[in-house]
């Protein structure tokens, strides 16, 4: 009896709907329409004669069958990253794709001049950098959709290995106007009933804020939420409330409008890792990148 001929394409589509979770969210990272990718699912399951997902529910999640399946495919994927790797020419120039995960808050702070000077160095290499909440970055990761990232720790998943990278303290920042501003510091107990913007739920950051709040025994009033960073400072300079952002986002020498405080009691405090997936090999181009991070790392 002749085995189903599966394509790579197929196991790719598979790995991206069960990390996933969610098939729009897998046609979003995989580029095509979501009835595409269904249909392609669909075409998969049939030559198994197998049901990989269970779609009883809003979020999709694996039959018993399809886990199985699961770690099958990311094997096989695995070890054809791992040959194209072993294949590839490194002689000549630096050449090949490093595809990067960043958390929007961090991508601007830290990442910026070292892109600028990893590009002059090596202008052969393409870069892809993709911007999640940190939560989504750790499925793109296990998934193979990225192969390197950035991440705020605790990170709790043993199949990722991290290197820190820089830590921060968090700051109060505000519209120059507000009556807080010019002050050398405030503490919580200060901005307990002040209205704040922050960035939406999923990102991690929040939970640190939460957390501070929550030891004085109250919840931030929130007025707004956004994930573009730039969008964030705009309703803060229009004084739709102040927001508490790592230090290094707010450069004193712009003239922005905008007043950055430190905070005490507590004082909050982040520390920034690179992750990459654990006994999978990186490209020649990803360990220069990761090594050339770390040799500008912002500690």
């Amino acid at each position: 009896m002749p085995y189903p001929q599966l394509t790579l394409r197929e196991l790719h589509y598979f790995m991206v709907v069960a990390t996933q979770g969610n098939f729009s969210r897998a046609s979003d990272v995989l580029h095509i329409s979501q009835p595409s990718l269904s249909m392609g699912i669909r075409s998969l399951e049939n030559k198994l004669d197998v049901r990989l997902f269970d779609r009883t529910h809003k979020a999709i999640t694996l039959t018993d069958k399809g886990k199985t399946f699961f770690l099958h495919a990311e094997r096989l994927l695995e070890a054809e990253q791992n040959l194209q790797r072993a294949m590839a020419d490194e002689s000549g120039p630096l050449k090949g794709t490093v595809h990067l995960a960043l958390p929007p808050i961090l991508g601007a702070i830290y990442f910026r001049p070292i892109i600028r000077q990893f590009c002059s160095l090596y202008s052969e290499v393409v870069l892809t950098i993709e911007e999640y909440p940190s939560d989504r970055i750790v499925t793109q990761l296990l998934g193979h959709h990225t192969y390197i990232a950035a991440l705020i720790e605790p990170i709790h998943n043993k199949q990722l290995h991290t290197i820190a990278f820089a830590e921060e303290e968090l700051c109060l920042l505000m519209a120059d106007t507000h009556p807080l501003a010019g002050r050398p510091i405030c503490s919580f107990t200060d901005i307990l009933e002040e209205k704040f913007v922050l960035m939406n739920e999923d990102f991690k950051i929040n939970q640190f804020i939460s957390e501070a709040f929550a030891s004085h025994g109250v919840t931030p009033q929130v007025t707004g939420r956004t994930s573009d960073t730039s969008l964030l400072l705009t309703m803060v300079q229009a004084g739709v409330g102040i927001t508490i952002l790592p230090a290094a986002f707010h450069n004193p020498i712009q003239h922005d409008g905008l007043y950055c405080c430190p905070l005490q009691d507590p004082t909050l405090r982040i520390t920034i890792s690179l992750a990459v997936r654990r006994n999978s090999p990186l490209s020649k181009a990803e360990e220069t990148w990761l090594q050339h991070s770390l040799n500008n790392q912002a500690y």
